[in-house]
């Protein structure tokens, strides 16, 4: 014998009634099909409605991305504070009464100038010409011994390598209005939001190894942050590991500066003793 249920007694979907529900949304309870299920980076275990995946407490990693879409980071800042550098360089230089080194030294200066002013303002050419610039002004600079060029590769190299570290820079992509995957937005979302108290508590806890003043402060964070730690929550609360590095190295610090404190005092009494 078999029970057969009408179509009609099925779970239909609250948007399209005519049609079947494939599932529950995962916030609201509510029933939606397979057009409607929407699926959150960070949450793929779960569905949840297109009306709830719209929400800030749900998709996380999209408000975050929205928080800093177009916003000026930390390294325009510095990119466009060095562009000012470079400009009083140039002036000074100008004043020098050798005119061909003056001249020289004039270009090499200003030409990246109008590059750190266009990515301070978020032109997106200048993201990609900011490669360039410690290349062309090692090229501008004209090194003519081997003291000279040796002393432009060991000021372009550091400056190449930072280049290539602002270009590749999640952040700074958000600033450019550049698409990030939600891997990388995962990663800064850990680094800015996921509880932080974490992070200071690793911090604090590697400090305290070399000065005792920071080890209270990394178990106190440390046990603050460890009781925060929710994987279920909205959106997930991580960095359990950290928090309990920081508890165990906070710890470890204590009693490795109470023996060495107690040793220093046992001698000194001792010493007290013996010349009495």
């Amino acid at each position: 014998m078999s029970l057969e249920v009408s179509s009609s007694a099925l779970a239909r979907c609250a948007v399209h009634p005519e049609m079947s529900a494939a599932g529950t949304c995962s916030r609201c309870g509510g029933f939606v099909c397979a057009d409607c299920v929407k699926v959150v980076p960070g949450l793929e275990g779960r569905m949840f409605c297109a009306a709830c995946e719209a929400r800030p407490e749900v998709n996380y990693l999209e408000a975050f991305r929205l928080e800093f879409w177009g916003r000026r980071d930390r390294w325009a800042w510095t990119v466009g504070l060095v562009s000012l550098g470079l400009l009083a360089l140039g002036l000074v230089s100008a004043l020098d009464p050798r005119a061909p080194t003056a001249l020289r030294l004039l270009f090499a200066f200003f030409a990246p100038v109008p590059v750190g002013v266009a990515f301070f303002l978020g032109r997106s050419w200048a993201r990609h010409a900011l490669l360039a610039t410690p290349v062309v002004m090692a090229v501008l600079l004209g090194p003519d011994s081997r003291e000279e060029v040796s002393l432009v590769v060991v000021c372009a190299v550091p400056a190449l390598i930072t280049a290539v570290v602002i270009h590749r820079d999640v952040r700074n992509r958000l600033f450019f209005r550049r698409d990030v995957t939600p891997g990388e937005l995962q990663a800064l979302w850990n680094v800015r939001r996921n509880n932080p108290l974490a992070r200071h508590a690793l911090s604090f806890g590697l400090s305290g190894v070399f000065m005792p003043v920071f080890a209270p402060l990394a178990v106190l964070c440390g046990a603050v942050a460890w009781r925060r730690v929710d994987p279920e929550a909205h959106p997930p609360i991580g960095r359990g590991g950290q928090a309990l590095a920081g508890i165990v190295l906070g710890v470890a610090s204590l009693l490795l500066w109470g023996f060495v404190l107690l040793s220093f005092l046992n001698r000194f009494l001792s010493g007290v003793v013996v010349h009495k």
